[in-house]
């Protein structure tokens, strides 16, 4: 079990590392886009760099194998969850907003995803749960997400920094 815990904390810090990449070439991206999405209710939150870490747990995995993962993107408004790459056949879906919580849906070909994000201003606290089959058995995991906020944004955005 030790072997396939640790194939799917890699597959799962890939699924999350899919939902950074891509955040900071944003002009490509909005002069790509088809359609924008319907305009999210706004939440407390400071707009600019964040620096967000996170944690896993799995089940069956040791408690010391994956140490958290931190990262900074540029959040907005009108983005408050960084964006995915979809050229990985990932698909962000259901991003709703209620009060000061962010929540979404991201569909990948071998796992799906539920996270949410409630901001408080300069910081927030969320948590993303992941199923997927790893050789050909249900495996789930949860993430947990601390986010604040370091400053303004670089220009033009960088793209996601790991640390």
């Amino acid at each position: 079990m030790t072997r396939n815990a640790g194939f799917f904390a890699v597959i799962v810090l890939a699924v999350f590392s899919l939902m950074v990449a891509g955040c900071g070439d944003k002009a490509k991206d909005s002069a790509q886009a088809p359609a924008q999405a319907p305009a999210l209710a706004k939440v407390n939150m400071q707009e600019g760099q964040w620096e967000i870490t996170t944690t896993m747990e799995m089940p069956g995995m040791p408690a010391n194998m994956m140490k958290p993962h931190t990262v900074t993107t540029c959040l907005t408004q009108k983005e408050p969850v960084a964006k995915i790459d979809e050229k990985n056949n990932c698909k962000m879906q259901d991003l709703t907003t209620v009060g000061n919580t962010v929540s979404w849906k991201v569909v990948c070909p071998e796992a799906t995803s539920k996270g949410s994000i409630t901001y408080a201003g300069a910081a927030y606290d969320g948590i993303i749960e992941t199923n997927m089959k790893v050789e050909g058995k249900d495996m789930t995991s949860k993430m947990t997400m601390k986010g604040k906020y370091i400053g303004p944004c670089p220009t033009p955005a960088a793209a996601p920094v790991q640390k």
